[in-house]
């Protein structure tokens, strides 16, 4: 196992990063590596400009946040010179995220970033990194990435055919209510690359977009579950992520909810992304 222990100001920049990421060429899993930061702090005005982007209340610390803050990280262990995978095209499939304690705004954590899963699958190399925070040694939160690596095959926006529900149990299920319809537009996903870090040109313009595979720019997944996530009121313990489709800019989705789940549809009724939480209990009050 190759450790990288870092200090959080030692960390390059995403721009940085990402540059060496896309020069990254080869299709070996990856190997055993691990990304280690003792005394991880969230900066408020940081959190605050993320959440001012994806309308998000100010002062707090939401879960999608977890994965963007620690983004350098992610991209340090990829462009790692043990690491020999081709990052450019990378698609990212699914994320979730789980909390026992909610993480504070200033409070310091040790963060570490591993390889949980890399499989050669049918439709390429599939990836999935686990970042956990603890704090005296007690696992606090953390969040599980899905990306792929597709093998020789055009990016698109048709997926292929996924075990659905049956029409009887779509129809015994809860009906779904329209909570939003959102404007998605180049601006907004520069907007959001700003507060984030995230530069990937797939989502500035269609001429960067377009060597991709993408025939238009899309908004970063990652701006989507935050725009999802800002519609939960109560406090999570738990919420995943399924980014389905890309969704090409400008356009106009619309965010649907029910119990335990949410959903961004485009404008043809497909679902871009699929979610589902689950809220923590309330505690008891003593009883006298």
């Amino acid at each position: 196992m190759t450790t990288i222990t870092i200090e959080q100001s030692q960390l390059p920049s995403s721009v940085s990063l990402l540059a060496k990421a896309l020069l990254k060429k080869g299709r070996e899993p990856l190997p055993e590596i691990a990304v280690a930061i003792n005394g991880f702090v969230f900066e408020r005005d940081s959190v605050n400009r993320y959440n001012t982007c994806c309308g998000l209340p100010q002062d707090r610390l939401p879960l999608p946040y977890l994965f963007v803050a620690t983004q350098p990280a992610q991209l340090l262990l990829l462009t790692h010179p043990n690491v020999s995978l081709k990052l450019l095209g990378m698609i990212h499939t699914h994320v979730s995220f789980q909390q026992q304690t909610p993480l504070l705004i200033g409070k310091a954590y040790d963060f570490t970033l591993g390889v949980a899963e890399c499989i050669q699958s049918e439709k390429g190399m599939e990836f999935e990194l686990e970042g956990r925070f603890h704090l005296d040694g007690v696992y606090q939160a953390g969040y599980r990435s899905r990306c792929l690596l597709r093998s020789k095959q055009p990016v698109s926006d048709s997926r292929k055919k996924r075990n659905v529900p049956s029409s009887d149990a779509e129809a015994q299920s809860p009906a779904w209510e329209t909570l939003e319809t959102l404007m998605l537009t180049p601006r907004i996903a520069r907007g959001y690359a700003a507060v984030s870090g995230d530069y990937n040109p797939i989502h500035l313009h269609w001429l960067t977009a377009k060597p991709f595979g993408f025939r238009a720019p899309i908004i970063h997944g990652m701006y989507s579950a935050a725009r999802m996530y800002a519609v939960l009121e109560s406090p999570v313990c738990h919420a995943e992520f399924v980014f389905r489709r890309p969704a090409f800019l400008p356009s106009t989705v619309q965010l649907q909810a029910r119990e335990g789940e949410l959903r961004l549809l485009n404008s043809e009724g497909k679902p871009l992304v699929e979610a589902k939480y689950a809220l923590r209990e309330p505690k008891a009050e003593n009883q006298n």
